[in-house]
């Protein structure tokens, strides 16, 4: 009776991953569009070169070359939010910083004082690197991220057979 309740039971508990499924990705799978937001840029990024605007056309690029069929037009919905701290030493020519790049979906918080939106992180990924060329370096990390983004996405949401 024992082995029996131990069995029922088991089957009661929820597993949501299919087999074989990377938990990292589940939470990717049917997203057709996103908006891409950069956050502001640090002081010594701009004074290297590096913009609002590059960032987010390298976005673009690999979006269209990768993953043609997702938009990233959209006012609305998912996130790609993309945050790069970059600072200069006074005392040498070193760069020393961080990037991360995030997937934030819309969510709705059922409260019993009221219900709200706001947004949850489902993917994420950050790097911090040091080096005497920001501008090769902050765009060769954030090509890395957002190549891992893709693999991410196109595991999540396999082409139809």
């Amino acid at each position: 009776m024992k082995l029996f309740l131990f069995f029922f039971s088991l089957g009661l508990l929820p597993f949501p991953l299919q087999a074989g499924e990377n938990p990292r990705v589940r939470n990717l799978r049917d997203l057709p569009a996103f908006r891409v937001l950069v956050e502001h840029l640090t002081p010594d990024a701009r004074q290297a070169g590096i913009s609002e605007e590059a960032i987010e056309s390298q976005v673009r690029a690999n979006f269209r070359k990768f993953l043609p069929h997702i938009s990233l037009e959209e006012r609305e919905g998912p996130s790609i939010y993309i945050r790069i701290v970059l600072h200069k030493r006074k005392a040498e020519d070193l760069y020393y910083g961080m990037i991360g790049l995030s997937i934030d979906r819309p969510v709705m918080v059922l409260s019993s004082k009221g219900d709200f939106p706001t947004l949850s992180q489902v993917w994420e990924r950050t790097a911090v690197f040091s080096g005497r060329d920001p501008l090769l370096g902050v765009f060769e990390i954030l090509a890395r991220l957002l190549n891992q983004l893709i693999e991410d996405l196109k595991a999540a949401n396999p082409p139809p057979r």
